[in-house]
Order: C-alpha cells, then structure tokens, then sequence
C-alpha cells in the first residue's frame, strides 16, 4: 500500500461517503474531500466533514499509519494544527496537534478490488496497461478525456515554442523557421537540424534565398557533411561557395558525426531532408505571414509542397550517384510538420496576440488531420480506442510519455474511470 495510492481513494472518494466512522466510534459523513495540496503542507485543504452531526472545515492529512504522524513530526508543526482528519490504513498511533488537541482519525475502508488492480498494472510492461480496462469504456467519455491530453500535449509544445521566443527576444520568423527544422525529419534527427537552425541564422538565409544554389551549399556546409564526402563536379562547387560564405558571415560546421543514417530509409536521409529544407528556404521571406493567413490545410499543405534541386533526383548522399528518383517532401511528412510546427506556432501566435481565431483554427486543423501511425497509436487501437483525428493521436502521445511511461496511472483519467466503473459494479466490497 502507497500513500499516492490512499490519496487518490480519498481525493476521487472512492468508498463510502456516508457511513464512516471514526477510530473512537464517532459517526463521520465526508461532505466534500477537499482540495489536493501540491505544496508542503496538509494533503487537503478546505475539507469539510460531519463528526457526531457537528459539521468541520479544516485540512485532511492522509497516512499509511497513524504512527506516520510523528515520525514525519506534524506533531510539533503549527502548519497542521488546523487538519480536522488524520485517515490512514492502519490506525496504530492516536495523533495530536502541536498544541496538544487530540485529532480525530479514521481508517480508510475502500474497495479491495481497486489496489490489487493497481498493483497489477504497475508489474506491466505493455503500453497501455490498462487495455483490459479500455475496451470497457464509454465513447463519449473518452472522446472527452482524449480533447483534454491533445490540448495538455499542444500547451506543452506551446511552452517550447515561448522559450524560443525568448530566446529569440520575440522574433517570430526566427522562431517559426527553428520550429520548422527541429520536425523536418521526424524525431531521429531532430537535434541535429534544431542545432544546425541556430548554427545558420535566419537572417543569413534571407539574405541568400534568392540562390538556392548558394542556400544548398549554406545547408550542407554548416551541416559538417560537406566534410569528408565522396566528391563530384556538384560538391567541389558547394564546398568553394561555401568556404566564402562561412568567411563573409563566420559560420562554422557542425559534427557531421551528428547526423544519423543508421536503419534509417534512404528518402530519409538527413542529406534529403537537407536538400528539401533548402529548396524551401526561398520561401522564408513570406512563409509566416501566408501560414497565418491560409484558411485551410490544403493551403499550407501547398506551401509545404517543395522538390530538391535536380542534382537530388540521382542521389540519396552527397557525391554518391544513385537510380533516378524525385525527391519531394511526402504528404505524411507534411502532416508530421503541420501537427508538430505549424499548428503549435499558430496556437501560441493567437495566444500571445490574444487573437482566439488562430488558437480556433489550430485546434479545427488538428481535428481535420488523419490520426497519427505509430507504434503508441497501434497500441491504443489494440486496446479499443478507435482514433479518429490527429488531435485524438496526440493525445495517446502524450498519456504514453507523460502518464504511461512514468507510471502516472492515478493520474490518468482513464484510469480513474475505470476504476469508478469497477467501484459501480463490484458491491463496494471493504478492506
């Protein structure tokens, strides 16, 4: 038995309510549990419970045993002179206040079913755990949970993008154009290209957009893979343009032992993504200003819509000639910018201007956008929960990192409904 554990009982009440009594034989009725206090201090605040019919408003402090009381020394601490309630499993120790006021205690009769049940998800390894549970679940009920992860996985992605902002003394166009490196390769070469954004400043890259000969050797230069490549007419001329512009502008090349090519697929290629990047950097000029004004996916799913230069069509890396074939970014690579770069920039643009029609279509975009297909996706869909919208596989993103990886599960709202479910229907059976 864990104290989290007796918490979430008491906070979610759990067992009943009304026919409690307390360690000396008083009658108790739980009127309202009061409020979780996340700092130091009582467990609960502002309780409000009925002993012998007199009713009291106070602070609840919950223990595995009484005897908790004093070796975590509340008894010599003001702060817990106003709890009303001391609940515990096992009630070995009658406790006091710092003035010597006996406090009343009272031992937490819940549902058996609800620990062993606990117990048994924690020993699991597959994701979700509670699978089992899931599939039992109301519709409507999960839809509502799965809005509430997919905003708490936007605000934070929001609070990455403020920092940039920060950091950037509030430059949007910077912001927008790191944001849009980090996630144009997915996740595997995301520091990389999030390192090579800050490494090749964006006002440079305005400067030369114009060339996107000059802007490829720019990419590739500061990227370190100009380094050490297998040579062609095509590299020779890239490496020359860029030992002048690294001169003119002190750019300096990155580890190209950053980049990873490992079990990753040819089109993948950081090289690939590179050439794409660069073929959308003449676009930077407006790009910010037309992604705020496009009225629909499609209109930014065409601003999205670049090719490499033509050297591409017969390489996957530098110097290294290949079978032809175009290169031009996929339409679920698209979806993966959208959902992780352009649809936060949006939400905190029109939270920061204080303009909801920004926030209103980000969220209508993330509805409108296909779910996601990912290993934590597939894994949802085993368990029953059908996803229908990115914004639905966002937030299974975010409960697998957040909840289900760190073993959050009282936290979890879906859990908390199962277990109300299990409550309901197994007879309020008593420890």
């Amino acid at each position: 038995m864990t104290e989290e554990f007796l918490q979430y009982v008491w906070e979610n009440t759990l067992f009943d309510t009304r026919h409690c009594f307390s360690t000396a034989g008083k009658a108790i009725e739980i009127v309202h549990p009061g409020y979780k206090n996340r700092d130091a201090g009582p467990d609960f605040f502002n309780a409000k419970v009925k002993i012998d019919g007199m009713t009291h408003v106070g602070n609840v402090e919950i223990h595995q045993r009484g005897s908790d009381w004093f070796r975590h020394g509340h008894h010599v601490d003001a702060a817990y002179d106003n709890v009303i309630l001391s609940v515990v499993a096992v009630a070995d120790e009658d406790v006091f206040s710092s003035k010597g006021r006996p406090i009343d205690g009272m031992v937490l009769a819940y549902n058996t079913h609800l620990w062993d049940e606990y117990a048994y998800l924690q020993g699991l390894t597959e994701i979700p755990r509670c699978s089992h549970l899931l599939r039992q679940g109301d519709s409507a009920l999960t839809s509502m949970a799965l809005t509430g992860y997919a905003v708490e996985r936007l605000e934070a992605k929001c609070r990455v993008i403020q920092e940039m902002l920060d950091e950037t003394k509030n430059d949007w166009e910077t912001c927008f154009y790191r944001l849009l490196a980090r996630y144009w390769s997915g996740s595997v070469n995301a520091e990389p290209f999030s390192l090579l954004a800050r490494s090749l400043p964006y006002k440079i890259v305005l400067k030369c957009a114009d060339n996107l000969a000059r802007i490829e050797s720019l990419v590739f230069g500061v990227s370190g893979l100009l380094a050490g490549c297998a040579e062609d007419d095509y590299v020779a001329a890239m490496r020359q343009e860029y030992e002048f512009q690294a001169s003119k502008w002190r750019l300096s090349s990155m580890n190209p032992a950053s980049w990873k090519f490992a079990r990753v697929r040819p089109m993948s290629f950081p090289t690939v993504r590179l050439a794409l990047f660069a073929a959308l950097m003449p676009r930077f000029n407006a790009l910010v200003s037309a992604v705020l004004e496009s009225s629909s996916l499609e209109e930014v799913e065409r601003l999205l819509d670049v090719r490499a230069s033509i050297y591409w069509d017969t390489r996957y890396k530098l110097g290294v000639p290949s079978v032809h074939h175009v290169k031009q970014l996929g339409q679920a690579m698209k979806e993966i910018v959208i959902i992780n770069a352009v649809i936060p920039f949006l939400f905190v643009y029109g939270k920061g201007r204080g303009e909801e029609a920004y926030c209103d279509k980000a969220i209508t975009w993330l509805e409108a956008l296909p779910a996601e297909r990912n290993y934590i996706t597939e894994g949802w869909e085993r368990a029953g929960v059908v996803l229908s919208s990115a914004l639905q596989s966002q937030a299974v993103i975010q409960l697998k990192k957040e909840y289900c990886d760190a073993h959050r599960c009282l936290q979890c709202k879906f859990f908390s409904n199962a277990f109300r479910r299990q409550e309901q229907g197994t007879g309020r059976e008593r420890s």
